[in-house]
């Protein structure tokens, strides 16, 4: 019974990608076209700067700081999002901070050494990502993704990428709500025993997952054509940037070159 008791449901409910997209800030208010090219500057430079120094690094956390603020994004939902990097870099810093000999030998165990060099390598590598995925964060939760999609088409991005994005962001949450019934599922039929037992139990749930997933996209498919869908994504012609939109794009810029001056610093 005690299985049970803790399988209790909850209302389906998810954090949503851009949670705080629907927010009224001076910086929601800019138009999409404005912040694309200049969060993605950002994102670029951060890319291509071969050496970056400290005041590079404390400008660009300074300008997320403002983000933050003033899109009013609690600084704990950021760093909680941003967390995502550490799986995925992790293992690269890692490998980096015993592979790269050059600096003081801090510690040596065969054919690997901790340097301080590698030490500096790893910490610009983690930054680096940090930086990128925390503007990418940021842009997606003060612009509603329909916006971005649609900023994206006005960029001359080719159809089927906006649309291919468009579907993951509609599906997304119908896959997550279908595996959260599935695992309240086993909990229910679930009584205890050890943890490798669960492995195969796992696999067919991944499985049903998949399949559940094809089934529902033929179904979605044939429902599309069935209302004269032609694989076109049609938008409402957007208006001109306003005259603030612009004054932000051009000081973006700006921000841009002074950031690469100071690139060494």
């Amino acid at each position: 019974m005690a299985s049970i008791s803790c399988a209790k449901s909850k209302p389906l409910h998810h954090s949503y990608l851009d949670k705080y997209a629907r927010r009224d800030s001076s910086l929601h208010r800019l138009d999409a076209r404005t912040k694309l090219p200049l969060f993605g500057g950002l994102v670029i430079l951060i890319s291509v700067v071969p050496a970056p120094g400290v005041y590079f690094f404390l400008a660009l956390v300074t300008l997320i700081c403002l983000f933050c603020y003033t899109a009013k994004i609690p600084a704990g939902y950021l760093l909680m999002r941003s967390a995502i990097i550490i799986p995925f870099t992790g293992f690269a810093a890692i490998s980096y901070t015993l592979t790269i000999s050059y600096g003081d030998i801090l510690w040596q165990w065969g054919p690997f050494e901790l340097t301080t060099g590698g030490i500096y390598k790893s910490l610009i590598l983690l930054l680096r990502a940090w930086l990128a995925v925390s503007l990418m964060i940021l842009l997606v939760n003060t612009t509603p993704f329909d916006r971005l999609l649609a900023s994206l088409r006005s960029f001359r991005v080719p159809p089927l990428f906006v649309l291919l994005l468009s579907f993951f962001y509609r599906y997304l949450y119908l896959l997550w709500d279908e595996g959260e019934r599935m695992q309240r599922a086993r909990n229910l039929r679930y009584f205890g025993g050890r943890w490798t037992a669960q492995v195969p139990i796992l696999g067919r749930m991944v499985s049903t997952l998949f399949l559940r997933s094809y089934q529902r996209a033929e179904r979605v498919q044939m429902a599309m054509l069935s209302r004269g869908w032609d694989g076109e994504v049609r938008v409402v012609r957007s208006q001109p940037l306003r005259n603030r939109d612009k004054f932000v794009l051009l000081a973006g810029v700006l921000i841009i070159l002074l950031l690469w001056t100071i690139r060494n610093l």
